[in-house]
Parts: C-alpha cells; structure tokens; sequence
C-alpha cells in the first residue's frame, strides 16, 4: 500500500473531484487517485516525445519511458506526424515501404 498524502486543493478542484466521484460512483480518494495515474501517464508521454524530438532516445527508449509498447508509441509518433525526425525513423519507414 501506497503512503497517505495531504495536499491542499481549491474549491473548484473539490467540486471537480466531488463531481468524478458521484457520476464514476467511487470514493474522493479513488477519483484523485484515478485523476493522478491520468496526468502521469499524460506527463510520461509528454516526457518521452519531448525526448524523441530532440533525438535524445531512440523509439524504444521513448517507449520504455512513457511505459509503452514500441508499436504503441510509434503508433503516437504516428499521429503527431513525429516519424523522420530521428534517422532511426527513416530507416523504419524505408523498411517498411519495402515490405509494401
């Protein structure tokens, strides 16, 4: 089990979670745990395309630090239009046209 955590929140981010809790009917601690584990993943990724623009990691690299599958991040570097920015990329395109 995790450690307890005590945080400060506004009213409008209570009336949030208060709402997520009701319509997902889960307790406030669940919708902010739910609401965490969403923005880390979210900031994971982030972390991880940031990296592959600037051709500090390889795909596989990328993924690992988004904890993805390789084809699953390569499916989003897909659609941020991000494939050729890394010669690795090239190359995998290349071989992919081939196959075609």
């Amino acid at each position: 089990m995790g450690e307890a955590v005590y945080v400060r929140l506004t009213d409008q981010e209570l009336e949030f979670i208060n709402t997520l809790s009701k319509e997902q009917k889960i307790t406030r601690s669940e919708a902010i745990k739910k609401l965490v584990d969403y923005a880390a993943e979210g900031l994971k990724r982030q972390k991880a395309l940031e990296s592959y623009k600037e051709g500090k990691t390889t795909i596989r690299e990328s993924a690992e630090i988004a904890g993805l599958r390789y084809f699953e991040f390569f499916d989003i570097l897909a659609k941020e239009n991000l494939l050729g920015t890394n010669p690795e990329n090239t190359e995998l395109v290349l071989e992919g046209m081939e196959r075609i």
